[in-house]
């Protein structure tokens, strides 16, 4: 018997750690490898579980476990990788370029062999000057007052200089600035980099305060950053719905891309639930119409929401299968948000309208039934507990034999937090985007009517119309019944309503920013 030594073991662990970058402020600022990392990572470390949600609000979600950054980060990440494990270590901003995180990987790679990577994310440095809409010189200085102060004769005397300031170091950079450069030279302070709630503002080393903020600040300064900043293209605050805060309340459809659509255009979005998805009552036809998936028996199955790609891909776990038992089926589905369930678990549909997103759409382009050519008449339509007449009665018309099967239940959600419900009715809302007559019905159901401060904007007519019964005024009526449609529309009331206020020689105000009245003290005057 021949004898074969095991190789010594190196001591380098199997695993790797990658580095990500996202934001500043945006969390849809992340590259597509940083996103696919981020998906598929074993372990995901970050600063703290905000970061997740805000991933989540992009439709980026981690498959793996997530863990707070502890105090002793390369012994953490070092721990993690010892067993193998792919583990993500995400940032907001560029690793790399990050002061703070420099040392952390520096110890990595030089006490232990660990493989590592680096995605680059968008440096807050030139996310100020892009937000900002200040262009670079030829020469630039940055300098990070979070983590030390150069010393007077450090300062840059020349090209434009960024500087990261905390509300813990403000007035010390404030104190320095003056002495350098001056009480009268002009600076440009952003605060809320890169959100919603951005402001912009040109001012003097000697008014600029050292107030708190709650967050990092900016300061540009430089030769002629005044007129610099009086001329810039400020395309980042003046879109028409900056600083806008939009209620949208969600029936059983996802209403991502609407809150995309309503981000392009500067707003902030609160997305309320109104319905919630239940299992079916009974369970026997939802078992009938799976076992006729796995036996052959339909030769079409119509989607009309993601929840139905749930119920049928959840109820083919249950026996053992995946999406691989609808594979020998032509799929057909309705909206983008079904389409990208279908995505996630490796389908694509054969068929999907060309023009609208609506189960009425789908049956006008529905192929008919020809019996020398189709094998089979039958089509399974796994629906909500409300039925698809028009998409029924369409598909039946065409020749094929219809199967409609309760796949999930909706009913009315659980009221949103105090919190929401006291901005719902006290107008703290600029806006409020209905996407149909059910979240209209819904909506007040659980949480009341808006305030008459807050706009509404109806994604058609009937929609429109629900607003109107219960006593809503509707100032937005989108010209398609779609998201980017009543997106637009809300966008363009919120430039027409500028326009007339300046017109008017009124303040640029928000719909929320109305002068309240002051509450009558029942004792004055007694």
């Amino acid at each position: 018997m021949i004898h074969t030594e095991e190789p010594e073991p190196t001591g380098t662990p199997m695993g790797v750690v990658t580095f990500v970058g996202f934001g500043p402020g945006d969390p849809g600022l992340i590259t597509w490898a940083g996103s696919r990392e981020v998906t598929g990572a074993d372990l995901l470390v970050v600063d703290s579980p905000t970061m997740v949600e805000e991933l989540a609000s992009v439709g980026i979600e981690p498959l793996g476990e997530v863990v707070q950054v502890e105090a002793d980060e390369v012994a953490q990440l070092v721990a993690a990788v010892s067993d193998g494990r792919s583990v993500v270590r995400l940032v907001e901003g560029d690793f790399f370029t990050e002061a703070g995180h420099v040392d952390v990987l520096r110890r990595l790679l030089e006490g232990k062999r660990i493989r590592t990577h680096l995605i680059p994310g968008i440096t807050t440095w030139n996310a100020a000057l892009t937000y900002g809409a200040v262009a670079p010189t030829s020469v630039m200085g940055f300098c990070d007052a979070s983590v030390e102060l150069p010393g007077k004769d450090g300062w840059p005397k020349r090209g434009t200089v960024v500087i990261r300031a905390t509300d813990e170091s403000i007035s010390r950079v404030v104190a320095e600035a003056r002495a350098v450069y001056g009480e009268t030279a002009e600076v440009l302070e952003l605060t809320g980099l890169g959100g919603t709630s951005q402001k912009t503002r040109l001012t003097t080393w000697g008014d600029l305060g050292s107030e708190p903020c709650g967050g990092p600040r900016f300061l540009l300064f430089g030769p002629g950053i005044g007129d610099v900043a009086r001329a810039r293209v400020d395309w980042f605050e003046s879109k028409p719905l900056f600083d806008w805060s939009v209620l949208v309340p969600r029936t059983k459809d996802e209403v991502t891309e609407l809150t995309d659509h309503l981000a392009r255009f500067g707003a902030s979005t609160e997305v309320v639930a109104t319905m919630s998805i239940e299992p079916p009552r009974t369970e026997q036809a939802m078992e009938k119409a799976v076992r006729g998936i796995v036996d052959g028996r339909f030769l079409w199955v119509v989607f009309t929401s993601q929840h139905a790609v749930r119920a049928i891909v959840d109820r083919l776990a249950e026996y053992g299968l995946d999406s691989r038992a609808l594979s020998g089926i032509q799929l057909a589905a309705v909206g983008r948000g079904t389409v990208e369930a279908l995505g996630r678990v490796g389908l694509t549909p054969d068929l999907t309208p060309s023009e609208g997103d609506t189960a009425h759409d789908l049956a006008l382009e529905f192929p008919a039934y020809d019996d020398l050519i189709d094998p089979m008449a039958r089509v399974l339509v796994p629906t909500a507990d409300v039925s698809v007449a028009d998409l029924v009665q369409g598909l039946t018309n065409l020749g094929w034999e219809v199967e409609e099967v309760t796949a999930y239940r909706t009913v009315r959600a659980a009221p949103p937090p105090a919190e929401i419900r006291d901005r719902i009715k006290t107008g703290l809302f600029d806006a409020v985007v209905f996407t149909s007559s059910s979240a209209v019905r819904n909506m007040i159901g659980i949480a009341g009517k808006p305030h008459t401060t807050s706009i509404i904007a109806a994604i058609g007519q009937a929609t429109a119309s629900t607003c109107e019964m219960h006593g809503l005024r509707v100032d937005v009526v989108a010209d398609s019944p779609n998201f980017e449609s009543v997106a637009v529309g809300l966008a363009r009331f919120a430039d027409e309503r500028r326009a007339d206020r300046l017109a008017q020689g009124l303040p640029d105000t928000k719909p929320s920013q109305r002068r309240r009245r002051r509450r009558r003290d029942p004792n004055r005057g007694a």
